[in-house]
């Protein structure tokens, strides 16, 4: 469980990572501290004068660290210097039927082929739903192209943010992503949108139609490759 851990703070250190370079800060990962002897900061970012210590952790690591408060407060009491502590939380397993399998190619396909007619026949959230449950099977699937096995269903947010962190889609995609799964989570526990829309169905069918082409191009040089040693 604490390499499981250890690996979401990664993720998550790596997404915040990313936003802060996008934002034109410097980033700094594992950097020693000279007011601080033998502690490690796990992200310094840098803007002009304005320099943040960094630190991602889960509530089981931060209680491991009770130290962590102290660096705080030194880190606070240097002028042009703050300590930002980003909690992440931890993955939520949904409870799905001991024999459920996640779709693969053919059936999500077949699942965005209902989503289409079920936008044709004007019920947009239902295809909308149709389409959300094809985007996260391939993007299951395009995990398992890069060995990371994700054995039990969990929150759409965690498997989206895996996904990221392994390289299996963009950041524009993820943050595309991010905001459609808001809407997602609205509509499938029961409550009216007012500005959700028919557009945003074709635009997550046509990320799942990208995402399943991506998979394709690494099936076909897997075999390529493969065909090399035969």
């Amino acid at each position: 469980m604490i390499d499981e851990l250890t690996l979401i703070e990664k993720q998550f250190a790596d997404i915040k990572a990313a936003e802060y370079v996008s934002k034109g800060y410097q980033v700094l990962r594992d950097v020693p501290l000279e007011f601080l002897p033998g502690y490690r900061a796990e992200m310094v970012v840098k803007n002009g004068y304005e320099i943040k210590v960094v630190e991602v952790k889960t509530r089981p690591s931060l209680a491991a660290n009770p130290g962590l408060r102290e660096f705080e407060r030194v880190v606070n009491s240097r002028p042009g210097w703050t300590f930002e502590l980003q909690l992440v939380g931890e993955p939520e397993r949904i409870d799905t039927v001991a024999n459920a399998l996640s779709l693969d190619e053919v059936g999500i396909l077949s699942r965005l082929a209902e989503s289409e007619t079920a936008l044709d026949a004007g019920m947009t959230e239902a295809a909308f739903l149709m389409a959300w449950t094809a985007t996260e099977a391939v993007l299951r699937m395009m995990l398992v192209d890069e060995g990371v096995a994700i054995e039990r269903a969990t929150d759409p947010a965690h498997l989206i943010s895996t996904a990221v962190a392994h390289g299996v889609m963009d950041r524009a995609t993820y943050h595309r992503l991010l905001r459609t799964m808001e809407y997602r989570n609205a509509i499938a526990h029961g409550f009216a949108v007012s500005d959700f829309a028919s557009a945003m169905v074709t635009e997550l069918i046509g990320i799942v139609n990208f995402l399943l082409q991506d998979h394709r191009e690494f099936e076909a040089s897997y075999k390529a490759m493969d065909g090399q040693f035969e």
